[in-house]
């Protein structure tokens, strides 16, 4: 889990069904320390990873993701320029799978879209 080490949650609003949260990054995190040196990126795989927790404690389930509907990276998230990440999430529930929508934003620039699927393991 990234939570509590690579970012924390400043404020929540999580449900099933729809939620928003803030998160603030952790700008001294080794992983930006590689990703990369004197210019760090958070990495595509750990937006994806946060959307995943997000979902979790929306739902109350620990989840997997099974597919990647749609996943637009589309601004780079420097953490010491971005101290706080809006993300909202919209859950629909499947026979125990959740299809999800998610953006990871500040202000008026979309970081990253996320549609797919979701699975209680």
């Amino acid at each position: 889990m990234l939570l509590d080490n690579f970012y924390s949650i400043t404020k929540k609003e999580l449900s099933a069904g729809a939620g928003t949260a803030v998160i603030a990054i952790n700008a001294e995190h080794k992983i930006l320390q590689g990703h990369f040196p004197g210019q760090p990126v958070v990495p595509g795989v750990c937006m994806m990873q946060i959307v995943r927790e997000l979902t979790e404690m929306a739902v109350s389930k620990k989840l997997r993701i099974i597919e990647g509907d749609n996943l637009k990276f589309l601004s780079i998230i420097d953490p010491r320029q971005n101290s706080e990440i809006e993300v909202t999430l919209t859950t629909k529930e499947e026979n125990d799978t959740y299809i999800v929508t998610a953006t990871l934003f500040a202000g008026a620039t979309i970081f990253f879209k996320f549609k797919g699927t979701l699975q209680a393991i």
